[in-house]
């Protein structure tokens, strides 16, 4: 059974970079004054593109922690890069394990609909909430260009107006992220 499912930041992706965020807001690269500011809209924007597509665009890690072995493990999550690994306590020994990814496969059932499936009989593991933890690493490969453009334009459209408003993304930034959007 599944206990727990973390979603942590991988290695840093820059969808949208400080310096040309700056340029796109034509503010002088030499300043430095809102540099933090503009930074935290970065992020944001990147969130609220993430929400609209209903996914990962930062390379981030997904951490489920389960009792035991489910076979297969279903997870939903969009996209998928690649296990990164499958530890286990083993029943009887005291040091953490790691499953060997030859033991497994990753198939795509949908668009954003995973299943893990292994291949041998599967050790007995410890009696306890983390017995196996699965790592999937998880975001876009590559940032495509219509994604970077959305996310510079949410960027401005927080920049000019600071205040809170009831349309949160525009329509353009929608029309940009509307092809990445999985239901």
């Amino acid at each position: 059974m599944v206990t727990d499912v973390q979603i942590t930041a991988g290695t840093a992706t820059e969808v949208v970079t400080l310096a040309k965020a700056k340029k796109h807001l034509r503010i002088e690269a030499s300043f430095v004054d809102e540099d933090d500011l503009i930074q935290d809209y970065i992020d944001a924007a990147v969130v609220m593109a993430e929400d609209y597509i209903s996914g990962h665009i930062a390379d981030k890690n997904m951490i489920i922690k389960s009792t035991g072995f489910e076979n297969p493990l279903v997870f939903e999550v969009f996209p998928v890069k690649s296990i990164t690994s499958i530890t286990y306590f083993e029943e009887g020994f005291e040091d953490e394990k790691t499953l060997d990814a030859s033991e497994y496969v990753l198939n795509s059932e949908t668009l954003k609909r995973f299943a893990i499936r292994y291949k041998n009989t599967l050790p007995n593991v410890q009696d306890r909430f983390d017995a196996v933890t699965v790592t999937i690493n998880i975001g876009m490969e590559t940032i495509a260009k219509p994604i970077a453009q959305a996310v510079m334009l949410i960027v401005a459209d927080m920049y000019e107006r600071r205040e809170d408003r009831v349309e949160t993304l525009s329509t353009a930034s929608k029309s940009l992220l509307r092809p990445y959007k999985k239901f």
